[in-house]
């Protein structure tokens, strides 16, 4: 894909982006209440959706899921719950492309644990841009609260194990 210019993007949210970012695709959606207009950019770092998100970088992303018109991001809460972003598209493009390419580009590892019965959390380990830096994240599934020693001690056991089998 060769290299886009910002043109064409609303100045607001052109101006919101780092130079040091390369847009590699944006789309838009219907307009919001506030007569504003829905705009999702995708950069080599992360995404930007004003009114919704001012960037969000991809490695805090767990997941995304495109049906047509509807954009679903998952995002990691950073205390091991999520939250969710629903953006209506009209023209979709690359976006949702680019999205699962940069979060999967982030992964290094992930597993998923039981901690009680078929409830459990995801282990994942991801890659920060421009650094050797690794973050671990403990994802637990709805139902489980993320503040139960119980539960922490179990996932945090596991965590543990996992990094040193894995080395990282």
């Amino acid at each position: 894909m060769g290299k886009l210019d910002r043109r064409g993007l609303p100045a607001e949210v052109a101006q919101a982006i780092p130079a040091k970012e390369r847009v590699m695709a944006w789309a838009t959606g219907p307009d919001r209440l506030d007569g504003t207009t829905t705009v999702v950019v995708t950069t080599d770092r992360a995404m930007y959706a004003p009114g919704y998100v001012e960037r969000l970088a991809w490695e805090q992303v767990l997941r995304a899921n495109w049906e047509d018109p509807i954009l679903e991001v998952v995002r990691l809460d950073g205390q091991g719950g999520t939250d969710f972003l629903r953006i209506t598209l009209d023209n979709a493009g690359s976006v949702p492309q680019v999205l699962f390419d940069r979060v999967t580009s982030t992964i290094v590892m992930q597993t998923r644990v039981e901690l009680d019965g078929s409830r459990g959390a995801m282990l994942v380990a991801r890659r920060v841009r421009d650094s050797e830096e690794i973050n671990w994240e403990v994802v637990f599934d709805p139902g489980i609260n993320p503040n139960d020693p119980r539960f922490r001690a179990i996932a945090d056991e596991r965590l543990k194990w996992l990094r040193e089998s894995a080395g990282i």
